[in-house]
């Protein structure tokens, strides 16, 4: 009787064995996996604090250029040769300027820092900002932007640095994609859930707007005005709002921006 006890035993005991050995081949397992997140997530943050200095240090001798680089291309007595060489050095700055802006807001991004500032602002005057600040790109690409708002259009309340941000994005990736000659046209107005803002181009159709729909800032991928594209869309988000593209008949690409009239409390994640 006590031999086949111990026949019967055996199995058993094997089976608590391998249990014991799969339970702590999963422990370690996790253990690596949580390690490797706490690494990946320190390299992370790194790389966003990297991006937001080296935005900050560089943004500052830019701005100098900038402001020099005009200051010479307002004086009467320089030739038609330094003008150009003023041109081209001012256009330089800028297009620094603007890879710079979108190196803090991907930095901000990643980190986790976007935290709102709401104010009431009028939606008219800062169409006009960003169209103003796209006004050289267009100028060089020979592009006409026209953008249209009613009479009476009420405030927002929302984050206008933001906001801001968004419209130029969209607006440069619009000019970026028309021909030489093109209308880049907007249009704003307010309704039932808060605004409409509809921005289109006469570039060439999309092949799959969910392409674009669904860039990631965080994807190294993306570059130039996509990356613009990827941040603006994330803007879209935190401030509440939607962001789709359609194409055009028979060319050309509408960008439909819908925002609450306020702004959430939280950013939207």
């Amino acid at each position: 009787m006590n031999e086949q006890e111990n026949v019967t035993a055996a199995p058993g005991a094997g089976k608590h064995d391998g249990d014991n050995s799969s339970v702590e081949e999963l422990k370690r397992q996790n253990t690596s996996l949580e390690e490797e997140n706490r690494r990946l997530h320190q390299i992370a943050q790194y790389r966003s604090a990297f991006l937001s200095r080296l935005a900050h240090e560089l943004r500052t001798p830019l701005t100098s250029i900038l402001g020099f680089a005009e200051i010479l291309l307002n004086q009467e007595e320089i030739t038609e040769a330094q003008r150009n060489f003023c041109e081209r050095i001012q256009n330089s700055a800028q297009q620094l300027q603007d890879s710079l802006s979108q190196l803090a807001d991907l930095s901000r991004l990643e980190g986790g820092r976007s935290e709102l500032q709401r104010e009431e602002f009028s939606v008219d005057d800062l169409i006009r900002e960003s169209c103003a600040a796209v006004a050289r790109q267009a100028q060089k690409q020979n592009v006409e932007v026209r953008f249209e708002t009613p009479p009476g259009l009420p405030p927002i309340v929302s984050d206008r640095a933001k906001l801001r941000q968004v419209i130029y994005n969209f607006l440069a990736y619009a000019i970026s994609r028309s021909p030489e000659g093109a209308l880049v046209a907007g249009a704003v107005e307010k309704d039932r859930s808060g605004f409409l803002i509809k921005i289109e181009d006469e570039g060439e159709q999309l092949a799959d707007a969910s392409v674009i729909e669904d860039l990631d800032p965080r994807d190294r991928r993306p570059a130039g005005s996509e990356l613009g594209l990827a941040i603006a869309r994330q803007y879209v988000e935190v401030l509440g709002g939607a962001v789709n593209f359609h194409n055009r008949q028979p060319r050309g690409v509408q960008i439909l921006i819908q925002l609450p009239a306020t702004v959430p409390t939280e950013p939207s994640r």
